[in-house]
């Protein structure tokens, strides 16, 4: 199976779920009318009303006789329709059942495709709206730099000056990006430059005010550092984005081989979060690494309260 058959047999179970709520309401809804349809019956076989008694010698069910037909005829279409409902709620919920199946066995798999996927988006994204953006910009430039050269070559000069100054900073951006994508500073340094390293490059302004409190962690199994490291620099990116912060947080401690991390922010924080983050489809791909690595992650936020996120991996678990 694929991603698409994936995501097409996830919509349909959508679809079933919701065709099913829709029969259960209508069940409910008839067993409602049921009880009042008997409780209208039970008010005219109980009622004494002494103008009955004095007027009316005949058996009330004789007398309320057509109502009674009317409101037993109108519980009768209730039950055999809710008959019909619930055989359908069966076969819906028999069809339900085996696609859940069917996608409980693939979600692991999938899990990681989707985020693999997410990461596609974003570097396409970054590039896009930094270093590709810049290169279009810089063709102008360097045309423009082709019409004055003649007419005007201390003018072409200091264009091609500019033109110089943006291409460096296009090989840091492109520096950047490769390593978001493979920290090579792993290979020599650890997690804790790393780390450093993350928390200088999102404060080159000097617009944070940034407390760290690292210590180098080590693990046999890089995939676990590195997923690690992606994990909080999509947390710092978010605070970055969204926050409104002004001071952040980052401790980082490797206690009886499980690695504790603590990210906090003062920013604005947010509550529209669901608990599995699918509003937030960067928090879910977040507890989604960290669940592949048997870790958890909690997050703590709240409207004008900031955000803390708590994070704890077993530094020992195998990774196929």
């Amino acid at each position: 199976m694929n991603l698409d058959d994936y995501n097409t047999l996830n919509d349909i179970l959508i679809e079933l779920k919701q065709d099913r709520y829709y029969l259960e309401e209508k069940v409910q809804k008839n067993l409602s009318d049921i009880k009042e349809t008997e409780i209208y019956v039970e008010s005219f076989k109980t009622t004494d009303s002494d103008d009955i008694k004095i007027f009316s010698p005949r058996n009330k069910e004789i007398l309320y006789k057509d109502e009674i037909e009317k409101a037993e005829l109108k519980k009768s279409e209730c039950i055999r329709d809710n008959a019909g409902y619930k055989q359908k709620i069966d076969i819906l919920t028999s069809r339900i059942n085996r696609i859940e199946s069917i996608l409980e066995n693939e979600s692991g798999n999938f899990t990681i495709l989707s985020i693999q996927e997410e990461d596609r988006k974003r570097i396409a994204r970054d590039l896009h709206d930094t270093s590709l953006q810049n290169l279009t910009h810089l063709i102008h430039q360097i045309e423009l730099s082709g019409l004055y050269i003649d007419q005007d070559p201390i003018q072409a000069k200091l264009e091609l000056s500019l033109v110089n100054k943006k291409i460096r900073e296009i090989i840091d951006e492109i520096r950047n990006t490769i390593f978001n994508l493979r920290p090579m500073t792993f290979d020599d340094l650890g997690l804790k430059a790393v780390f450093e390293r993350l928390a200088d490059s999102i404060n080159e302004d000097k617009q944070y005010e940034i407390e760290l409190d690292v210590e180098d962690v080590s693990c046999e199994t890089n995939i676990i550092l590195v997923t690690i490291y992606r994990v909080v620099h999509e947390c710092l990116n978010n605070i970055v984005k969204h926050a409104e912060a002004t001071k952040i947080s980052l401790s980082c401690r490797c206690i009886e081989n499980n690695c504790h991390i603590v990210i906090s922010d003062n920013g604005k924080g947010f509550s529209d979060m669901t608990d599995d983050g699918t509003k937030h489809f960067g928090i879910f791909c977040m507890k989604e690494r960290i669940k592949l690595l048997g870790g958890k992650i909690y997050i703590d936020s709240s409207p004008e309260w900031g955000t803390t996120i708590s994070i704890n991996v077993p530094l020992n678990v195998h990774i196929n």
